[in-house]
């Protein structure tokens, strides 16, 4: 979360922007899986990063989609507009990496070998891309754990082309309390919850301990506050008495939300996994209350631009 804050706010030709998660057709993007025995298949609502560094997503995909579990030697990822059945947005050519067993159906792990985005004029994106690879290049001697790959930031900036709601996530065992913001979640088709997050995170070890997790959406209005949480995620136990938002517990667990937040899920971890740089947390909802409002999300600048030529917008809530 760290590093994708630092992107956000100085990422070199590839840069994110926060925004205001909104139920309109600029968020109502069409994720499309092709390359299967099956045909094409619709996973809108069956997709999450599950690691940064190798870049690789999580696709679940049902027993019936698969022929006994055997994948097309390059299956692709097509993200559409909204409104578009014809052209996507950008694709991404995918090679698969392993496959996790769950309740309904496996989440299949896929690296991104090649990258398409369409929504800037060609020169204009080599020159971002030229840009990207500068600063991938340069990751270590800036000090940059996690040196992500020209090829994996390019992969990582036409995947969030479908914004990522930012959640506040509380976590506690044996006294030690911790609250963090995280996009890196996925709620599935089939009911189940993904998260991923960094392996060197001191949250980690608690969710491992306890198996709970509590989750509150993020507040636009609380942009500056959120990302301070972030930057103090590095301290193995939290002063929750100190922060700057105002902190209750979860009715399920007691564990740290924020207060009056518009919505608060609740999770039991059933199985952890660790894929390159993060550590996958499987999870079903034991609690659910609330709406999210006007929550923060974060979105690929290239995909705000355009909108903005194509005559549409979202708020946005810094400048690219």
């Amino acid at each position: 979360m760290r590093h994708l804050l630092s992107l956000l706010r100085s990422g070199k030709g590839l840069r994110y922007a926060p925004v205001v998660y909104a139920d309109s057709a600029e968020f109502a993007l069409r994720v499309v899986l092709r390359g299967l025995p099956s045909g094409p298949i619709d996973v809108s609502g069956d997709h999450c990063p599950v690691s940064m560094r190798p870049f690789v997503l999580g696709v679940r995909l049902a027993a019936k989609n698969v022929d006994q579990g055997a994948l097309a030697p390059c299956p692709w990822l097509e993200i559409y507009p909204p409104n578009s059945e014809t052209t996507p947005l950008a694709r991404l050519a995918l090679k698969s990496v392993g496959m996790l067993p769950m309740n309904q159906g496996a989440l299949y792990l896929f690296e991104v070998a090649r990258t398409m985005n369409r929504c800037l004029p060609r020169p204009t994106l080599w020159l971002r891309y030229l840009l990207a690879w500068q600063n991938a290049r340069t990751a270590a001697r800036r000090g940059d754990a996690l040196r992500m790959s020209a090829r994996d930031l390019r992969a990582l900036n036409a995947y969030y082309i479908v914004a990522r709601p930012v959640f506040l996530v509380g976590v506690g065992h044996d006294k030690r309390e911790d609250l963090f913001p995280m996009d890196l979640v996925g709620a599935l088709s089939s009911g189940e919850y993904l998260l991923a997050l960094r392996a060197t995170s001191p949250g980690v070890a608690l969710i491992e301990a306890s198996k709970r997790i509590a989750m509150s959406s993020a507040p636009a209005e609380l942009l500056e506050a959120v990302y301070a949480l972030g930057n103090r995620h590095r301290q193995p136990t939290l002063d929750l008495n100190k922060l700057t938002v105002p902190i209750s517990s979860s009715p399920l667990f007691g564990l740290p939300v924020l207060d009056q937040a518009g919505l608060v899920r609740e999770l039991s971890v059933e199985r952890v996994e660790r894929i390159g740089s993060h550590v996958l947390f499987m999870a079903r909802i034991e609690h659910e209350a609330g709406l999210s409002g006007r929550q923060l999300a974060h979105m690929s600048g290239t995909y705000i631009e355009w909108l903005r030529r194509s005559q549409r917008g979202c708020e946005v809530l810094a400048p690219l």
